[in-house]
């Protein structure tokens, strides 16, 4: 038998599988009526293929890598159907397993009849009413393969277990360990059953994050430890440019402003290990106080080893104030408590240099009396910042130069206007003078001297703020009860989101009831229920139990969906009617978020978008895009994002709206808008207004989007067309084959992208998937790698060429163009969107099936002119969203 005879009755047994072949579905599809009659017979559909398929994709003529004729080869040298010969294909577990024959197949050659791309129009003439009977009758085919349903086992993901640990345990600021293992995204996102797999080192991470929680809210008891003595030299004390200095033997601070870091020290190499009442004695002298003076007030501190430098003297906890008048070292002792992790600040209280803006007369007139003290002050400061050398002065270096002036002998006196200039300028920048003019107190004084720091403890532990911190998660935990069989069982409720049956109940309560009998108090065995549940798989797996979700999944698919953790309270009442549409729609449109800070926002956006990938790309710095545009760059999505769905506008706004969010730096440097925005918060986020159709506006030339599909240094055109196909239209692209390299090696004559993406389409295995992708990522060359516009290529004077013909054998000449046909494909968009927000949700991609209910949906909302908060209702109002 010839291989063309072969292929034809392989091509016949296989359609004759599609049209015989029964649905299977899960029990909660539901039903959908056959159409009575075909608009294409099964005869003409192999008619269709002989005539217009087979002299180009017979198997010894593949015809450019056709997707049939990878398929394996049986005994018989025909094509295994094993795949189809049980009608129970379901799409989205086959193409995840790799398998070669699946409906996957069958779709690529929808697609391209559809779109028609094959058969090629030069090499078949086609009236569309035989296209669309064509594809029609796929189509019935495809659905009639196909399932709703079938989300894999699926784990809480990583945001979402450290929400839902936040949430069942009130623990509002609990974060993971760095090393927590992260996710393997699949199909683009980070939630789906395929990816969330279980290994050893997550479960090994899950048990220590379950006995760090439980210690947390009964933490173990804690045994006093001896005290120990522990000395703080001068040279252990944490030396700021603008606050302390050491002279001889001896800290001196100067200065009494804010933050810490600009008036302060403390100890660089001493923090309490617990919570406990400490001795402690600080060596403290005068440096040249005033003469008839007040005593020199230090205050000393407690702070967090942990806090930020940057943060006010106010904000400590004062544990002694201490009034020093002697100009020889003197022993201060006393009795404070320090909380586990502190260490202490010393502070001079009442010091008469200042330099915060609210206090910049204090600083005017500390100079004031350095003038009337010594004529030549104001007039050796105006010496210097007058001079060749004035300009950049700051700290020892400025003070060293006035103190050149004082010396001269010939240093002219300035008139009265003059100095009231000089104050002007100092008091206009009080940090800047005040580093520089400290300088003079360590030398002159008046100056607080620090001699040693010396600590004995702890005395006695006393509770600190995490003992304090577990006092009020027990106290949430046990909700008033005493009773074990209560606590247990709220609990366990909670934790697994659902009622628990009582034999399970009795199980967890053997568990503490054995504990207690062994020796260990009530603590401790509570402590063990909570850790042994936090490793439970009904805790870390949700909607676990049978082939229909019940309303307890169902509220959990929903609360993960749109709020990334557990059902509240709220959601948690109406889990009896969640059965009813409208409950379902009313709670669904209550949890919708209208932040733009809203954690399903960000998680969405930068997954979908792929703009999560900014964090691992710096523009080079030519192109003039600071980290700080970079991130505001990306909460421009989400601010676009949030507003769509927040005002319920039309989805082709994330195409062709008239606003956008953006700061006015990045408006200027980037989109080249001039008004409509406070240019003096240039690195606020502001709404601004345009008249839609240009070359800004929408996804497509978003800065966070142009520079996720760049590599910070060039523009990408392949990654930004493979970007738009996967994204925008939806459209699944495969990755290169195995022995296709990245670019051909081939390039002589390549003078810029357009030309070596030309040389790289000669190659016949690049040619086919490349015809699609290069098309809509060259015409997006005009955008710079930070999404600024340009016309000619780099390194060049060649103009940039963005003309293309799309796939469906449109040309287009640039991106307003390409807008124009995305706004009148709007239902490619549409159903993209919809079925990446339906795969988020579900945790699984969409069947082909799936994928036609949710176009109908799509189909429906555009029709009723209705918006994008609208369709999401509308899908998780779909018989998919219920689906397991």
């Amino acid at each position: 038998m010839s291989t063309r005879l072969k292929l034809a009755v392989w091509f016949c047994i296989c359609f004759g599988r599609l049209i015989f072949s029964q649905e299977h579905v899960s029990a909660e599809d539901t039903s959908r009526e056959e159409s009575t009659s075909q608009p294409f017979s099964g005869e003409d559909a192999r008619t269709f293929v002989a005539e217009n398929c087979m002299d180009c994709h017979a198997q010894d003529n593949p015809g450019e890598g056709s997707p049939f004729f990878s398929l394996p080869i049986d005994d018989s040298g025909l094509p295994d159907l094993t795949d189809l010969d049980d009608g129970q294909v379901q799409d989205h577990v086959n193409a995840s397993q790799g398998d070669s024959v699946t409906i996957q197949t069958w779709r690529r050659v929808l697609e391209v009849i559809r779109d028609r791309e094959m058969p090629p129009r030069d090499v078949a003439s086609l009236e569309d009413v035989t296209i669309e009977k064509m594809t029609e009758w796929i189509d019935v085919k495809l659905q009639d393969q196909s399932v709703i349903g079938g989300t894999p086992p699926r784990r809480l993901s990583r945001r979402e277990y450290q929400a839902t640990i936040e949430s069942l345990l009130g623990m509002k600021s609990f974060t993971l360990p760095s090393g927590f293992p992260v996710d393997q995204p699949k199909h683009g996102f980070d939630n789906l059953g395929e990816g969330l797999v279980l290994s050893p080192a997550l479960m090994d991470s899950y048990s220590e994050v379950a006995t760090s929680v439980a210690d947390q809210i009964f933490p173990p008891r804690r045994i006093a430890p001896k005290p120990i003595t522990s000395k703080v030299s001068v040279d252990d004390l944490v030396i700021s440019y603008s606050s302390a200095k050491v002279v001889n033997d001896s800290m001196r601070l100067g200065m009494k402003c804010d933050p810490i870091s600009r008036s302060c020290t403390w100890p660089s190499r001493f923090e309490a290990k617990v919570s406990g009442l400490y001795e402690m004695s600080v060596q403290l002298s005068a440096f040249r106080p005033k003469e008839g003076s007040s005593p020199m007030a230090v205050k000393v501190l407690a702070r967090d080893v942990s806090s930020n430098d940057s943060v006010s003297h106010r904000s400590l906890r004062l544990l002694k104030e201490i009034l020093v008048t002697s100009e020889s070292p003197r022993d201060f002792k006393f009795e404070a408590i320090l909380y586990e992790g502190q260490t202490v600040v010393l502070h001079w209280a009442n010091a008469t240099l200042d330099s915060d803006r609210e206090d910049k007369e204090d600083l005017r007139r500390f100079f004031e009396d350095k003038d009337r003290e010594n004529p030549k002050y104001l007039a050796a400061w105006h010496a210097m910042l007058n001079g060749e050398s004035g300009q950049g002065f700051r700290g020892g270096i400025g003070w060293e130069r006035v103190k050149a002036n004082l010396k001269k002998e010939d240093l002219a006196l300035i008139t009265a206007k003059q100095k009231e200039a000089v104050l002007k300028k100092i008091i206009s920048n009080p940090v800047l003078y005040a580093e520089t003019v400290v300088f003079d107190v360590y030398e002159n004084g008046p100056a607080v001297e620090i001699h040693g720091i010396e600590f004995t403890g702890p005395i006695r532990i006393v509770d600190g703020p995490r003992e304090e911190t577990s006092r009020i998660l027990q106290r949430q935990f046990l909700n008033e009860s005493e009773d074990p069989t209560e606590i247990i069982s709220n609990f366990l409720q909670r934790a697994f989101r659902r009622p628990v049956e009582p034999e399970t109940l009795d199980r967890w309560l053997n568990i503490f009831d054995h504990h207690i009998e062994a020796g260990f108090a009530f603590d401790e065995s509570m402590h063990l229920v909570i850790r042994k549940a936090l490793i439970s798989p009904r805790f870390l797996y949700r909607c676990l139990g049978g082939p229909k979700l019940d309303n307890h999944d169902l509220a959990a698919r929903l609360s993960y969906f749109l709020t990334t953790g557990p059902p509240d309270e709220k959601l948690s009442k109406r889990i009896p009617d969640l059965g009813d549409v409208e409950v379902l729609r009313s709670e669904a449109n209550r949890l919708l978020p209208t932040s733009p800070k809203a954690v399903f926002v960000k998680s969405f956006t930068e997954q979908w978008l792929e703009t999560k990938r900014l964090e691992d790309i710096m523009p080079d710095r030519a192109l003039k895009f600071s980290r700080q545009d970079q991130n505001q760059s990306k909460l421009e999505v989400e601010y676009f994002f949030a507003e769509i769905l927040r005002d319920n506008r039309p989805i082709l706004d994330f195409i062709t709206p008239d606003f956008t969010w953006t700061t006015p730096r990045i408006a200027q440097n980037i989109y080249g808008i001039k008004t409509g925005f406070d240019k003096k918060k240039a690195n606020d986020l502001q709404r601004m207004t345009f008249d839609k159709g240009g070359r800004y506006g929408g996804l497509l030339g978003m800065s966070a989007i142009m520079t996720a599909t760049a590599n910070g240094v060039d523009t990408q055109p392949v990654t930004r067309g493979v970007w738009l196909l996967e994204k925008i239209l939806g459209q699944a692209v495969p990755p290169p084959p195995d022995a296709v390299p990245p670019l051909t090696p081939d390039t002589r004559g390549a003078t810029n992208p357009r030309d070596l993406l030309r040389l790289h389409t000669d190659e016949v295995a690049c040619a086919r998937c490349h015809r699609r992708i290069d098309s809509f990522g060259l015409v997006l060359e005009n955008f710079d790698p930070v999404g600024r516009w340009r016309d000619k290529w780099p390194d060049g004077e060649v103009a940039i060429d963005s003309r293309v013909t799309l796939f469906d054998g449109n040309e287009i000449k640039d991106v307003i163009e390409l807008k124009s046909w995305l706004a009148m494909n709007s239902d490619r968009f549409g159903n993209s969107i919809a079925n990446q927000l339906m795969i988020y949700a579900t945790g699984r991609p969409m069947s082909y099936r799936e994928q036609a209910e949710i176009a109908k949906i799509v189909k429906s909302n555009q029709d009723r002119g209705m918006g994008f908060r609208d369709l999401i209702l509308d899908l998780i109002c779909s018989p998919i969203f219920s689906a397991r």
